[in-house]
């Protein structure tokens, strides 16, 4: 694979992850937990939750099925609305 199809392809999962995040963010907020609380309520670190709404951090699928279990959300309240681009 070439660098510049390298990089577009992480750039490309860049704003997948980043989506992801922000959709955790917003039903985490909608839920009124703060960050160091709903850490606590799924067993991670606030510094990973803010990795992972930010976009800075893959999340893997376990962590994210526990985060969407503490959100009480379903699958498509967070990744349902991620479009391929």
């Amino acid at each position: 694979m070439s660098r510049k199809n390298r990089v577009a392809r992480n750039s490309k999962n860049r704003q997948y992850l980043v989506q992801i995040g922000g959709n955790i963010r917003k039903a985490r907020q909608q839920m009124a937990y703060s960050q160091d609380e709903f850490a606590d309520l799924v067993g991670m670190s606030r510094s990973y939750i803010t990795e992972i709404e930010t976009g800075k951090r893959n999340i893997s699928i376990l962590n994210l099925i526990g985060i969407m279990q503490g959100l009480n959300v379903d699958p498509n309240d967070i990744i349902g609305s991620i479009k391929p681009r």
